[in-house]
């Protein structure tokens, strides 16, 4: 009798265990499903996850490195603050990229191998972020405006987010060889005449969006 109830309690025991070891094991899956999104899940739903502050993204300085949403100061009363905005596509390849706007144009994100990427960012005044719609593309623009005497801009062209296909740099500045020259403007590291930099100008800026909070 005393080696059956023995028996019974041993068996409890292990019930208890198994349990206690399924709620902790349910636990960690919970946390794992939250921080790897199912392989079905589309992109637009990935950028949802991100939003809702359910997975992070990976840094584009540290492939390492991951951060969430909530990690970004949301207070709409600041200067310095972040907001959601519109899903675009960003980098031309049929899916849409995440808006965040906020300093200097904020952050834009990506999708792709069941993760969200921080696709590109504002780096202050001297990249400031937004993007246009040039030759039947989206670009991504980075410019840089100075009281200085100068400004110019960087734009990259994307077939996927991971994969770069053209890049474009224009600007004007003075001449400190030749003051009297006034400014020379510049497309791809060539001078350009004034003309010319004035209708690829009017082309890009036409279509540009700022996405500054």
């Amino acid at each position: 009798m005393m080696k059956k109830i023995k028996v019974v309690m041993a068996s409890g025991v292990i019930v208890l265990v198994l349990s206690a070891c399924g709620q902790t094991e349910k636990l960690e899956n919970c946390a794992q499903a939250v921080e790897n999104a199912d392989p079905e899940t589309t992109a637009e739903e990935l950028l949802d996850l991100f939003i809702k502050g359910s997975i992070s993204a990976v840094d584009s300085t540290d492939s390492e490195s991951t951060f969430y949403i909530t990690d970004l100061e949301r207070d709409s009363e600041e200067w310095g603050s972040y907001s959601v905005g519109e899903k675009v596509d960003l980098d031309n390849d049929g899916e849409n990229e995440l808006i965040i706007n906020g300093p200097y144009g904020g952050i834009y994100f990506d999708a792709r191998d069941n993760k969200v990427y921080e696709f590109a960012a504002a780096e202050g005044t001297a990249l400031v972020l937004s993007y246009t719609y040039y030759n039947g593309a989206v670009w991504i623009m980075y410019s840089s405006r100075s009281s200085g005497g100068f400004e110019y801009y960087h734009m990259e062209k994307f077939e996927g987010a991971d994969n770069l296909v053209a890049e474009m740099n224009f600007g004007e500045e003075f001449d400190i060889n030749n003051v009297e020259a006034g400014l020379k403007y510049t497309l791809n590291g060539d001078e350009i005449s004034c003309d010319e930099y004035t209708e690829l100008c009017s082309k890009i800026f036409a279509a540009e969006v700022y996405t500054i909070n």
